[in-house]
């Protein structure tokens, strides 16, 4: 067949009305990217299936192809701008410094950690106990009261030498469980905890030994500086934390409140969103918060997909849903340009970092995120420990460097001239310190629905075991690993 034959006729046919330009849908979706996801319809935890990442009317989709289900979609982001954005905020990895596993089956069935995963981590979590006094509706761990099953000092000890070798100096480790304030040692593990080179302790608990025993909370404050605590604290009303809690927790949350405001204990709130329940309550939970001086910001979670759900419908949110939530507050000063992807694990954690002055009972905020060059983010050395680069130093993030936890003045008048030279007075002290700090974080896991092959490589919150560091969503979904 000669090109000039084959010329016309393709001339005459399209001279007949037909058409031979690539076909255009609008009702189609643009691709992304390749993945490889798990099946949330048959639940198939044992084997991944092809998915691709796809934007289609402003919201980003994971596109499933399952054998046996065939095709399914999770939405993953409601703004394809953002999205974008946290592709733009992705940067170098900070590898762990051993693996304790090698890779057999590859990334997610060799947990613990292997030498594919991305990162280190930066947040350690340590399980002490099963057990817990209250039976929540959502728990990701499926604890209740007398699950029991109490780790040993001998246990904590070998979790901790664990961690050591994945991570010498660990940024972060947060004692949890279960409910850790039941463990009868629960002050002999953090006092071992607080001894060794992490930079920053916490207790995650849902409040009710705090509200109950004022000699508790004293011991608490013994700790000294760089300890916190991680608050439960899910709605301001009963509705909403009878659904989520199973009880009506605004009495004992006040009261732990209360007691960590007198003893001057820095503390986080921690709120588990679930779509229909507690998401319109976000600004109200910011607002909330600013009444307290020893309170250090609010922490979202989007609802995972683990553990014990009693949930019906749509109860999912994506982090960019809860991120519209707090910009679109006109109560709050964070703008889009404050809340941004944190650069280790950009499409999972959004934060927002502010300066903070009391005044008059209520918190008067300055966000600094969106002050500091991007580049500058993205390039520093460590995830959360910003101060150990010394370039970092002389940012503003020095603002909300951990190392203000541990009592140390961290902005003196040179660096404080160049940076805050145009910036109210008051937020500009000769020593500003940890109270001086505010933070929004949006902390969003991966479950069977979104769960993202490559993703899951840059998790750096990590599940510590005897012998395992393994990463939170994994840890969480149930996946059988191979070693």
């Amino acid at each position: 067949m000669s090109l000039e034959w084959l010329f016309l006729s393709l001339l005459s046919l399209q001279q007949a009305g037909i058409d031979f330009m690539a076909h255009y849908s609008k009702t189609y979706d643009l691709y992304l990217n390749a993945t490889q996801s798990f099946c949330h319809q048959c639940s198939n935890l044992t084997k991944l299936i092809d998915t691709h990442i796809v934007a289609k009317d402003n919201e980003v989709f994971l596109r499933k192809f399952c054998p046996k289900c065939g095709e399914s979609m999770v939405k993953i982001s409601d703004d394809y701008e953002y999205f974008k954005t946290c592709d733009s905020y992705l940067k170098a990895p900070d590898l762990p410094e051993t693996s304790n596993t090698q890779v057999l089956r590859g990334c997610p069935f060799d947990c613990g950690v292997c030498p594919q995963h991305q990162n280190h981590p930066c947040l350690a979590l340590f399980n002490i106990t099963d057990e817990c006094n209250m039976k929540c509706n959502i728990c990701y761990f499926s604890s209740y009261p007398g699950a029991g099953n109490h780790r040993s000092m001998e246990q904590i000890e070998q979790m901790l030498a664990t961690l050591l070798r994945v991570e010498s100096q660990p940024d972060l480790i947060q004692v949890t469980g279960g409910e850790p304030t039941t463990h009868p040692q629960i002050m002999e593990i953090l006092r071992t905890l607080k001894k060794s080179p992490v930079r920053h302790l916490m207790l995650n608990t849902n409040g009710i030994r705090i509200s109950e025993e004022e000699a508790f909370v004293k011991e608490l404050k013994s700790l000294g500086g760089g300890f916190e605590v991680y608050l439960q604290f899910d709605s301001l009303q009963e509705a909403a934390l009878r659904d989520i809690r199973a009880r009506d927790m605004r009495s004992i949350r006040l009261k732990a409140l209360e007691l960590l405001e007198k003893y001057s204990i820095s503390t986080t709130l921690v709120c588990v969103i679930k779509k229909g329940v507690n998401d319109h309550e976000i600004p109200d939970i910011i607002d909330f918060s600013r009444r307290y001086r020893c309170v250090r910001g609010v922490v979202f979670q989007p609802v995972q997909e683990a553990g014990r759900i009693d949930a019906a419908d749509d109860f999912r949110i994506t982090l960019s849903e809860i991120r519209s939530r707090i910009i679109d507050d006109a109560r709050n000063p964070f703008t889009g340009e404050d809340m941004i992807p944190l650069p280790c694990d950009p499409h999972k954690i959004g934060v927002g970092y502010a300066a903070k002055q009391m005044k008059d009972g209520y918190a008067e905020l300055f966000p600094v995120t969106g002050k500091i060059p991007k580049e500058i983010v993205t390039s520093h050395v460590g995830t959360v420990a910003f101060e150990q680069d010394r370039a970092f130093v002389k940012t503003i993030i020095e603002t909300v460097s951990l190392d203000t936890a541990m009592g140390e003045g961290i902005l003196k008048d040179k660096i404080k001239q160049k940076l805050f030279c145009c910036w109210p007075s008051f937020l500009a002290p000769s020593d500003m310190g940890y109270e001086n700090v505010y933070r929004i974080v949006i902390m969003e896991f991966s479950d069977i629905y979104n769960f993202d092959a490559t993703n899951i490589k840059r998790e750096c919150n990590f599940m510590i075991e005897p012998d395992r560091a393994i990463p939170f969503s994994t840890y969480n979904m149930g996946i059988k690993f191979s070693q």
